[in-house]
């Protein structure tokens, strides 16, 4: 009976691994209510806040404005240049 109440599969183990997994599963919803209420705050600052288009423009697109213009320094690399003894 004690095998049975233990290895079953509505038994005890069973029963043990589904608390484990709920506890996994509370922890990914959890998680993800936290992700799902900063996205709703972003969208939020997005909609009210034209401000907040173009600094998420610039940040994530690269964008600049048209009055704007854009400088890219590229460096260089350490043995462009020689140097020759005379």
């Amino acid at each position: 009976v004690i095998i049975v109440a233990v290895f079953h599969e509505d038994g005890i183990l069973t029963v043990y691994d589904f608390e484990n997994e709920l506890i996994e599963f509370e922890a990914i919803n959890e998680n993800l209510k936290q992700r799902n209420q900063k996205l709703r705050l972003e969208i939020d600052a997005l909609k009210s806040n034209p401000l907040s288009i173009e600094i998420l423009a610039r940040e994530k697109l690269n964008m600049v404005g048209p009055d704007e213009t854009v400088y890219q320094i590229i460096p260089l690399e350490k043995n462009t240049f020689s140097q020759t003894e005379n």
